[in-house]
This record gives structure tokens, C-alpha cells and sequence, in this order.
């Protein structure tokens, strides 16, 4: 459970700590007190977006802190150490371990996270904290109002979202279904898309099919190879300057070996003149050693040259030939991306894409085949779920009209209609939906005499704070968060209507941690740990401030205040302590009424309203 809050330099708190214990715990307070803000905040805790903007004025960051105190098996505590983070003490001993979640927002910088003093991201921690607190408000009309929402809340009722709960053996075989219906339903679209790309492009496919057939016979008949293009102009400039080369080895070949007083034939004379020499002084050697290896090298030389200036001559044909090739290569590099080896990639890449391309008609009998297969996998499947949501949607809706029933809507009629999916794919005259091939729309007559209609064509602001409350009472039994947060759900309802709704919170808040936001007395009297909110202003400040009511004299206060107002008199105190002992009292037989508590409201509200 959520233990401890503690918020600084947010919006208009300077500093607050606010601690909770098990079971019903209420915060009241005049409207704008802050009561919201302690939810804002708490949103913050579990991953939500932090931003300067939260800042008090003055404050160089907000700093929100929650504490919780968790089993040691929790599967939060399991995502942390998947995401390397601390999971606290207590963990390896069995006994429960505190988990404190931290934000900071600085002024004029990113904002922070930390889980047990460890730095995490945000992201991080929304996965981690994930389904440790369900948080609902008025808001969450809007969603109830959404008919896509319908479904989620009956395939949770039925066991068939990947767990939430822990399931039971019942629940155990059709609760991989939802799961192995979604994988087959995705690869199932992928491959009906495939065939409708493949279909649509069957006159491209034929076109691109032509045209890259004519790339390729050109390519082919040329047939370049790598380095070819270096090669070639290497071997024109050869062919083009043959009579010059011929000139040049030639003459080097004289002057190196051929023609007297040559170089060779002075380094031989050289080699001689100290040959006689290196017999009287060993130093002479090297020199010698040297002028012999030269004679031999010079002589190497102009044989070499020989050879060469024989050899090299010209030819016009295969000059001709040369410089056609080149032509012919440069072309095609120029039109294939500007190099030959560009040309030669091309080549490869075109005949595979010619290969998947002319293999289109292959393809799609091969598509066809696939869809045929995944069509009857998913088409049992779905038949699966129909079956598990066609008997989960009469015990859901019996459910929630009997949590009804406790809320002052016992003429209420429900009923969870499925309606074919709005999209899908279809498969053998079916249409098969993401989710199933059904979607679940919640419809309610409030009235006797009413026809059933959708949620958002009928019920009124009170009546949608009811039906929320049954619908979370009644999935509360599969749902294994064991802290919840109803921000002021309570709002367009009082009366007996809202004493029935504080006992179906006190009541949900017997195996759970409960915070309530609530402006009716008949809901904050059910509290078991009652917070009062209110704004105080010291120095010219304004500031939110938290009082835990611990004596049974406070809370009678702050209950006759919400239904006096400003001017609380005895008889309102008086009344407000009947409120309690009403609440403290074990819940009426359905059909009596709590009459002194509902009485002693009626007679307080009339006396404010005459004051």
C-alpha cells in the first residue's frame, strides 16, 4: 500500500507530508483547498509527465515523494530487478519491502527520477510502477462514455487480459486465447495486406518487370568486371604512345648497356681499377662489392629494355577495340550511378529484383495458401473468445446491476450487448477484430419502462459516478491492485444515494487500501483515516495544508462543516456524529433504510439553507 506522500514547491504546496494506513482513507476539504493536487501529484509518483510549470512560485524545483510498502513477491518489485534497480530491503528475508519513488522538477531543467535513490527514466518507471495503483476520477466518465473501452473491461472480468490477476483453473486455458488470437490476427493482416499490394501491383510488377529485363541485357552483353575500366585505359595509353616508348627504351638501352663507353662499361672499368687495389687495402671491399653488383644490375637493365623496345609497337585494330570498350563502359557507369562498380552492384540488385518480381503470381497463390491456414487458426480462436465473453457478459452485467442495486439503482437494467467489430479482417464471412470478432458495448435503462441504450446516450453525471463504482467494484474481485484512488467520482450524486456509495467504498476498502476525494459527508463518515485539506496564508502566501483528523471530535467537525458550510452548530455536530455511528454500524438489510443518518442530513441541509 501507498504508506507516505510527501510534496514540496509544487503548484501552491510549500511543504506537506501526508501519511496513509489500510483500508478507507478520505481527504475533504473546501473546493480549491488542494485536494486534486495530493492526486496530481500522485500521478507524478507512478510515471506521469513532470514539466517547471508544476513549480510553486519561488521554489527552485517541486519534489514529489511516495513510500510504499509492498510484499516481498510483488511483480513490481520483480520489473525493478529485471531493470537493474534497487528493490529494497526485506526482499531476500521475505518480509514486505518500501519502495520510494522520487521526482524533482528543477526550474529551468529536465526533470528527475528515482526509484530507492537510484537515478531511473521516466519510462522506467511508468513500466515498473504499472498496475501498482489504479487511479479513477470524474474523468473517467469520458472513458466509460468510450465504447472501445467495453471490451477491456469484460475480457478483464473474464479473465482474458494477460493477467492482471492471477487466474483461476478455470480462467487458465482461455487466458493464453486472447494472446495466441492476437499474434495470429496480426500475422493474419500482415498477409492479407501483402496480397492486396500484391494484386494492386500486378500491371507494375509486369512493367517493372520489362523494364528491368532490358537493363539486364545490357548489362549482360557487356559484361564488365571489376577493374576492367583501369585496365583498359592503362593499355590505351600503351597502345597510343607505342612509338615514343619504343624510342625511350631504346635509347636507354644504349646508354645503360648497349653502345661503348656505356654505363655498364665504365662501372665494369671502375670495378677493375680497384680490384687490384682491394688486395693492399681490406676498406676498398665494399666499393668493389658495390661497383660489381651495378655492373651486373645495368647489364640486367639493358637487356630488359631490349626486350621491351623490340616488343612495344603499335596497332591499330586492338587501339580501335581499346577505345570502343572504353566507350561502352564509361556509358553504362554514367548510367548506373557513375562508376563501374555501381554498374556491376546494379547488375546483381536487378536480376534479384527481377527474380522477385517475375515471381509476383508465385507469391500471391503463396499468400492465398497462408491466409487460408491463419484464416481457420484465428477463426477458432475468436470462437474461443466468443464463447468466454458471451458467458462472462451475462455474469458481468448481473454483477454490476447487483452492485447497483446497493447504489440506489436497483430498477436499473444492464446488459453487455456484443456487436460485430467496426474493423477487422475478414475470413470465411466473418469479420475478425484486433481483439475477436466481437466488441462488448455497455447499455443500461436506468429507468422501468426504458429501452436498454449505450452509456452515452443515457445515463446522467450521477448515474455515470455509479455505474463507474459498480464497474470497479466488480472487476475490484479479479483485480489483484491492492491501492486505489477515486478522485471525487462521487461528484453530481447525494443523499441516500451517496451514504450506498460510501458503504461500497468502505466496503471495497475491506480488502484494500482506498483514497477518496469526496465532498459528501455520507462517504467521508465511512473513513477509517480521515484527512482534512484546507488553504492557509501566512506572510501574504497562500498554502495547502494537510491535517490528519485522529479524534473523533475533529472528524465530527469537518462532517457537520460539509453539510453546514461555514457555520457549524451543535445540532450540526450532533448530526455529524450520527453519520458515524451510522456508518460504523454493520450495513442495513437491502430494503431498510438508515434513516436516522439520512434524516439527520436532510434536517442539517434544511437548517443551512434557511440560515
Amino acid at each position: 500500500m501507498l504508506t507516505t506522500l510527501r510534496i514540496s514547491g509544487f503548484a501552491i504546496v510549500d511543504a506537506i507530508e501526508v501519511r496513509f494506513g489500510p483500508g478507507l482513507n478520505v481527504l475533504t476539504g473546501e473546493t480549491g483547498a488542494g485536494k486534486s493536487i495530493l492526486v496530481n501529484a500522485l500521478h507524478l509518483v507512478l510515471g506521469g509527465r513532470m514539466s517547471a510549470e508544476v513549480l510553486r512560485e519561488g521554489a527552485e524545483e517541486a519534489v514529489v515523494e511516495g513510500l510504499f510498502e509492498l510484499p516481498a513477491d510483488h511483480r513490481v518489485l520483480a520489473r525493478l530487478r529485471d531493470a537493474g534497480l534497487p528493490v529494497g530491503a526485506g526482499t531476500v528475508s521475505g518480509e514486505s519491502a518500501e519502495l520510494l519513488v522520487r521526482r524533482v522538477a528543477a526550474r529551468g531543467g529536465r526533470g528527475r527520477a528515482f526509484v530507492n535513490g537510484a537515478l531511473c527514466t521516466v519510462s522506467m518507471l511508468e513500466e515498473a510502477l504499472r498496475g501498482l495503483v489504479d487511479v479513477s476520477g470524474q474523468h473517467e466518465h469520458v472513458s466509460l462514455l468510450d465504447p472501445t473501452t467495453h471490451t477491456e473491461l469484460l475480457d478483464a472480468f473474464a479473465g482474458l487480459r494477460h493477467a492482471q490477476a492471477e487466474p483461476g483453473p478455470e480462467l487458465c486455458s482461455v487466458e493464453p486465447t486472447l494472446l495466441r488470437f492476437r499474434a495470429a490476427h496480426a500475422a493474419l493482416a500482415a498477409l492479407v495486406r501483402e496480397r492486396e499490394s500484391l494484386a494492386a501491383d500486378e500491371g507494375e510488377r509486369a512493367r517493372r518487370s520489362d523494364y528491368l529485363a532490358f537493363q539486364l541485357r545490357e548489362l549482360d552483353a557487356a559484361d564488365p568486371r571489376p577493374g576492367e575500366l583501369e585496365a583498359l585505359e592503362d593499355e590505351r595509353r600503351v597502345l597510343a604512345s607505342a612509338e615514343k616508348l619504343r624510342d625511350a627504351a631504346r635509347a636507354a638501352e644504349a646508354l645503360a648497356y648497349g653502345e661503348e663507353g656505356s654505363a655498364s662499361e665504365r662501372v665494369a672499368q671502375a670495378a677493375r681499377a680497384l680490384a687490384e687495389a682491394g688486395l693492399l687495402d681490406r676498406r676498398l671491399e665494399a666499393p668493389l662489392a658495390l661497383l660489381r653488383s651495378a655492373a651486373v644490375e645495368l647489364e640486367e637493365a639493358g637487356r630488359e629494355l631490349g626486350r621491351y623496345g623490340d616488343s612495344v609497337g603499335g596497332d591499330p585494330e586492338r587501339l580501335a577495340l581499346v577505345e570502343d570498350r572504353l566507350e561502352l563502359l564509361r556509358a553504362l557507369a554514367r548510367k548506373h550511378g557513375g562508376s563501374l562498380d555501381a554498374a556491376i552492384s546494379r547488375r546483381v540488385a536487378m536480376r534479384e529484383e527481377l527474380s522477385r518480381v517475375s515471381g509476383g503470381g508465385e507469391r500471391l497463390r503463396e499468400v492465398g495458401a497462408e491466409i487460408e491456414l491463419r484464416g481457420k487458426e484465428a477463426l477458432a480462436l475468436a470462437a474461443e473468445l466468443t464463447r468466454a465473453r458471451t458467458a462472462a457478459a451475462r455474469a458481468f452485467a448481473e454483477a454490476v446491476r447487483r452492485e447497483l442495486d446497493g447504489l440506489a439503482m436497483g430498477r436499473c437494467r444492464i446488459e453487455v450487448a456484443l456487436l460485430p467489430p467496426e474493423i477487422g479482417v475478414e475470413v470465411g464471412g466473418k469479420l475478425l477484430g484486433p481483439a475477436g470478432a466481437e466488441r462488448a458495448e455497455l447499455r443500461i435503462a436506468p429507468n422501468p419502462g426504458e429501452p436498454l441504450r449505450p452509456l452515452a446516450r443515457t445515463a446522467s453525471g450521477g448515474e455515470l459516478s455509479r455505474v463507474l463504482l459498480a464497474v470497479k467494484r466488480t472487476l475490484a474481485r479479479k483485480d489483484p491492485v491492492s491501492t486505489y484512488v477515486f478522485d471525487e467520482v462521487d461528484a453530481g450524486i447525494g443523499g441516500a444515494v451517496a451514504e450506498a456509495m460510501g458503504r461500497v467504498l468502505a466496503d471495497v476498502a475491506r480488502g484494500r487500501q482506498v483514497i477518496c476525494v469526496t465532498h459528501l459527508p455520507q462517504v467521508a463518515a465511512f473513513a477509517e483515516r480521515h484527512h482534512r485539506v484546507e488553504k492557509r496564508v501566512s506572510g501574504g502566501r497562500t498554502a495547502t495544508a494537510v491535517a490528519l483528523l485522529e479524534s473523533d471530535a475533529a472528524r465530527r467537525g469537518e462532517i457537520a462543516r460539509m453539510m453546514a458550510g461555514a457555520t457549524v452548530t451543535d445540532s450540526a455536530i450532533e448530526h455529524a456524529g450520527a453519520l458515524i455511528a451510522a456508518a460504523r454500524a454493520p450495513t442495513p438489510e437491502r430494503g431498510r433504510r438508515a434513516a436516522p443518518a439520512r434524516a439527520a442530513a436532510r434536517r442539517v441541509s434544511a437548517e443551512a439553507r434557511d440560515r
